[in-house]
């Protein structure tokens, strides 16, 4: 029973500090895009096949 319970504490700071770390990632990828900008490179973006839609006429 008690190891039920450290399991579940266990498992929930896991989780948390998933979220957490996930938040972070963001955070820096938001701030990255806005020193490129500040410093002048260009966004490259690799093509996509979602990009190139077959069905236009």
């Amino acid at each position: 029973m008690v190891i039920n319970i450290w399991l579940m504490i266990i498992l929930a700071v896991a989780f948390l500090a998933a979220v957490g770390a996930w938040l972070n990632t963001r955070l820096i990828l938001k701030e990255l895009v806005v020193i490129k900008a500040h410093i002048g490179i260009k966004e490259e973006r690799t093509p996509s096949v979602l990009d190139n839609d077959l069905d236009k006429d």
